[in-house]
């Protein structure tokens, strides 16, 4: 398989257990499940992702769209790893944090597709 097929799919299914997690957390609910799963995908595409980048390494001189991706990947990475943190110590967030989290997730998985599918400059 492509390596940047695999890197795509891994994102994929890293975005759904991590949107899966903020929606728990919406809903007062602390999935541990969603939170393991989505720092395992995360790692994975970090893991994915830098064999990417020594495979390819013109891409990082490739335009502003890479850098802004790549930023993107690091806070959805904080946002997890702070998601996964208030599941396992039973924290709740109000519904209203619940659903920033949420949005915020969806949206940064957006861009980051959209980043890197049209590489817009």
């Amino acid at each position: 398989m492509n390596l940047l097929y695999l890197h795509m799919l891994l994102v994929f299914a890293w975005a759904v257990f991590m949107v899966s997690l903020a929606k728990s957390l919406q809903c007062g609910e602390n999935s541990k499940v969603s939170a393991v799963l989505s720092l395992l995908f995360m790692v994975a595409v970090l893991f994915v992702g830098t064999k990417l980048m020594l495979a390819f390494p013109n891409v990082a001189k490739s335009g502003l769209w890479i850098h802004t991706k790549l930023s993107i990947d690091i806070l959805a990475m904080l946002v997890n790893i702070y998601l996964a943190v208030l599941v396992f110590k039973n924290k709740t967030v109000s519904p209203k944090t619940g659903s920033v989290f949420y949005w915020a997730t969806v949206i940064m998985f957006m861009a980051m597709y959209y980043l890197t599918l049209f590489k817009p400059f």
